[in-house]
Parts: C-alpha cells; structure tokens; sequence
C-alpha cells in the first residue's frame, strides 16, 4: 500500500468528522475576516493541540488548516478553509507513517460549509 494514498476513513470516523466539523464551523463562523492567529485562537479554544494543527496559514482568499485526528490506530484527518464568509472542512484518511498533508486524495467530499 502507498502510505501517500487516501485511507477510507471507518463508519465511527465518518461521524466524529461530522461533529469536528460542526464545532469548527460554529466556532469561525464567528470570525469576521479571519486571520491565521485567529482561525488558530478558535482551534486552541475548541481544544485541538498546536501539535496537531498544520498552519493556519494564508490560502486562496482565506485561512487554511490541517488537522490531523489520528489517534489509537485511527486515520481520520481534516482540512479546513475560513474566508469569513464561509466555513469549509473536508476529512480524509491517512496512514499514521505520513503526515495529513503528504496524502494524495481523491475529490474532496466537504462535511460542513456554511456561507
């Protein structure tokens, strides 16, 4: 197996990327014009370690994160795109001898987006 290929993420991780995402979205949808430090802030404050978030960073008009969930053998990961007006997070799986970022993935299947 290519450990840089998209993993299928499990029926469980499917769900908890439902409720990541709803809580994300929640928290920056509160975020006018978001900056890095501030899509960062709201990531803090929802609990999600530095150590496991990839940026934020400047992207396309917005902010840019990555999150990467793996925990106890599980691959879920998460992207998210803020531009103050709406709120996208896309999960994915990926092998745990890569980073979320390194994974090649197949079109984008958005769990939450508000405009």
């Amino acid at each position: 197996m290519n450990p840089r290929a998209e993993v299928a993420p499990s029926g469980v991780e499917k769900c908890a990327a439902r409720a990541h995402a709803r809580r994300i979205t929640d928290a920056l949808e509160k975020t006018p014009g978001p900056t890095p430090d501030q899509v960062q802030e709201a990531l803090r404050g929802l609990g999600y370690l530095d150590e496991r978030t990839d940026g934020p960073r400047r992207s396309a008009g917005g902010v840019g994160f990555t999150l990467d969930l793996r925990i106890m053998g599980a691959h879920l990961c998460l992207d998210g795109t803020v531009t103050g007006t709406e709120t996208a997070v896309v999960p994915y799986g990926a092998s745990p001898r890569v980073s979320c970022r390194e994974v090649r993935r197949s079109a984008p299947d958005v769990t939450s987006s508000r405009a």
